[in-house]
């Protein structure tokens, strides 16, 4: 009977043994894997579901994010965000339409939304950057001066996500509505993996220093 009691008693003191090393190293390298890939996986999906929204809450502007940063002066693009930003107004979703971009686009944008029946006086343009955190740290701050805090944000599906953080993290109110049909709404894996790229790149670099332009406070 003395036996087993010895073998148990080995037993638990190899059970008890700490990992070695070379174990523990293993198991950290195995986490870093698989952080570092659900990171992307992450990111990519908050893109196919932001992507999905239509947010027609009222606020107190549209902004139309400028497409000539990845699209040129391709004019169809650039319609189909005509369009949609268009039909927000007319569902009194905002009661002006800002524009981004430099200022030959916003002559063009301008031209194109009086053409769909926006008064001139209620479109407002800004001469601003073309990429999307510079055009949306010139639109908040405008509005900051406005006391304004909501926006309704019209681009394209895929890079919904990232105008969305970008705008939240200057203190805006941001709802997304992007344009739905048309050239450049695609969800296509290039333009996702260009978008999931630069979501994980503005999260990682840019957001740990953005200023907050916008502040409220809660009654």
């Amino acid at each position: 009977m003395s036996a087993p009691s010895a073998d148990s008693s080995g037993q638990k003191r190899t059970f008890n043994q700490s990992k070695s090393p070379r174990g523990w190293l293993t198991a950290v390298i195995t986490l870093g894997i698989v952080v570092v890939l659900l990171i992307p996986i992450g990111a990519a999906m908050q893109i196919v579901l932001t992507a999905q929204f239509d947010d027609r809450t009222q606020t107190q502007a549209i902004v139309l994010m400028d497409p000539s940063r990845f699209w040129g002066d391709d004019g169809d693009v650039l319609q189909s965000r005509i369009d949609h930003a268009a039909a927000l107004y007319q569902a009194n979703v905002a009661p002006v339409i800002i524009l981004t971009g430099r200022d030959h686009v916003t002559g063009i944008e301008r031209k194109l939304l009086r053409a769909k029946g926006v008064p001139d006086r209620d479109i407002v343009n800004f001469t601003t950057g073309v990429d999307t955190l510079g055009s949306l740290q010139m639109i908040a701050a405008v509005m900051s001066d406005l006391h304004w805090d909501s926006a309704t944000i019209v681009t394209d599906p895929p890079n919904a996500a990232r105008a969305s953080a970008i705008a939240s993290g200057f203190g805006i109110d941001a709802h997304v509505s992007p344009a739905k049909s048309g050239p450049g709404t695609a969800m296509t894996s290039d333009y996702v993996g260009r978008e999931t790229a630069a979501l994980l790149r503005y999260y990682l670099l840019t957001r740990w220093t953005q200023p907050q332009l916008i502040h409220t406070t809660s009654n």
